[in-house]
């Protein structure tokens, strides 16, 4: 925005343009982050359980288990198993978790086909996260098209400055073949459906627009399209996330519980024997 009022000499228009683009740029984060803070928070407090039981409550009960002559349930077994897993291996599994994760982040900056390569699996093939992300990274993109279109800036101009906010290499990968569609001077339609990246509502709203010149109400469209998928798939994400949670925690203390009593009860029939 700076060398565009370098350049084209409208400071009021740029300045403006940019101050909507903040304001907007903001209130995604601030709704992202109020959306996945309660997930956040359910994993949180799901780890701590874990942690939890098996440094206070199953080091407690290992005794009882081992003064039981008969064989132990499974559920028991299985318990124990995790325990040693837990005491023993867990800060090797958590280094090499670790190390695996900085690996794959240095990777990714250093090695331009690697990082196409996770770019592009994020775009296509993580099930429900690839929408958001995808939705999420077009409405900003549109976002900034409509911004500049209303600030009197020439599609194609807006195009190309808008594609400076995208960071993903798979779509600026498709932005690219637009441009040079565009600049061959194909249409707008076209060069966006070459992409296989827009679906049909989208390509029928730009063929309209540019149609009927008026690209401006399209783009504007398009955007709340966008917008309104990312918080959908937001909110279906959530919705998902906590049943799943729930029914985990309940599993988790249910066998947990198994695992303990039973060698108990064992014990106890034993006894009354």
């Amino acid at each position: 925005f700076l060398r565009n009022c370098q350049n084209s000499g409208n400071i009021t228009l740029n300045i403006n343009a940019l101050s909507k683009l903040l304001i907007e740029n903001y209130e995604l984060k601030k709704s992202f982050y109020k959306a996945i803070s309660y997930p956040i928070f359910l994993f949180i407090t799901f780890f701590l359980s874990i942690v939890t039981i098996f440094t206070f409550v199953i080091p407690k009960f290992k005794t009882i288990f081992f003064q039981v002559k008969d064989e132990l349930p499974l559920a028991t077994k299985i318990l124990l198993v995790f325990e040693n897993f837990f005491v023993n291996y867990s800060f090797y599994f958590f280094c090499f978790f670790s190390f695996i994760i900085i690996f794959i982040i240095y990777f990714y900056k250093q090695n331009a086909k690697f990082e196409y390569f996770i770019d592009k699996f994020m775009i296509r093939k993580i099930v429900l996260f690839k929408d958001i992300y995808l939705n999420m990274q077009l409405y900003k993109f549109f976002l900034l098209i409509d911004i500049m279109l209303k600030s009197n800036y020439e599609f194609h101009k807006a195009f190309i400055s808008s594609k400076l906010l995208l960071k993903n290499k798979y779509l600026l990968d498709k932005i690219y073949i637009i441009d040079n569609l565009l600049q061959n001077g194909k249409s707008i339609n076209n060069s966006f459906s070459k992409t296989k990246l827009f679906d049909d509502i989208v390509l029928n709203l730009i063929n309209t627009g540019e149609i009927s010149n008026s690209l401006v109400i399209t783009i504007d469209e398009i955007k709340k399209i966008y917008k309104n998928r990312f918080d959908d798939k937001m909110s279906f994400l959530i919705s998902l996330i906590q049943p799943i949670f729930l029914v985990t925690i309940m599993g988790l203390i249910l066998w947990i519980v198994l695992a303990i009593f039973m060698p108990i009860w064992n014990m106890g029939n034993m006894i009354n024997i």
